[in-house]
């Protein structure tokens, strides 16, 4: 019995964590994206110029591959998306990325001081 309430203790802290860290993600993000559009506004633009184009490459490429749902993808998917939310979306996934290099680095960092004092 006790291995069952370990095991799902174990799980819920892994879904508090992992919930704190798409919160904490999604806030950075939208920081970082509110922080570009009121300080820098030119390399904001630039960067939604950057997005417009590749969402244009994305349509293009959409009509490439299946020219019969491009239209359907047109009205519905890339109609509804905006540069400003590529954007957003892009600057998402860079925190993301930033999040895990950091976390991967800092468990690495901590099993490299426990195996040199286990040496020691």
């Amino acid at each position: 019995m006790t291995m069952l309430v370990k095991s799902l203790v174990a799980f819920i802290t892994v879904i508090v964590f992992l919930t704190l860290y798409v919160i904490i993600e999604a806030i950075v993000s939208m920081v970082a994206y509110m922080y570009l559009a009121l300080n820098h506004v030119e390399t904001f633009g630039y960067l939604v110029g950057v997005s417009r184009d590749l969402l244009n490459l994305f349509a293009q490429q959409l009509e490439q591959w299946s020219p019969d749902l491009s239209n359907q993808a047109n009205t519905t998917l890339l109609g509804e998306f905006a540069p400003k939310s590529i954007l957003l979306l892009l600057i998402g996934l860079i925190v993301s990325a930033l999040g895990r290099l950091i976390g991967w680095s800092v468990r690495g960092w901590r099993h490299r001081a426990r195996s040199n004092e286990a040496s020691a």
